[in-house]
């Protein structure tokens, strides 16, 4: 099942690698595969092939994130 994500990159110059970050939900069960694009000097793209495609799940939440969702709980409550 495709999981809507968010990727945040920065894109480099060969043979570099791109490092993103994607925002994924606890104890979630994720299936990924990659492609790259590289602009040519026509304009034109070359797409690569898909990466072998990887699964994993995700942990539960950490403490320190639990903690941070308990604080945010403690504003919202104290607002009401």
């Amino acid at each position: 099942q495709d999981v809507p994500t968010k990727l945040v990159a920065k894109a480099v110059p060969l043979p570099m690698t791109v490092r993103g970050h994607w925002f994924l939900s606890p104890r979630t069960e994720y299936t990924v595969a990659v492609q790259t694009a590289s602009k040519q000097v026509d304009g034109d793209y070359v797409v690569s092939e898909w990466s072998e495609i990887i699964e994993f799940c995700t942990a539960d939440y950490s403490k320190v994130h639990l903690t941070q969702l308990l604080e945010k709980a403690e504003v919202i409550a104290g607002r009401m």
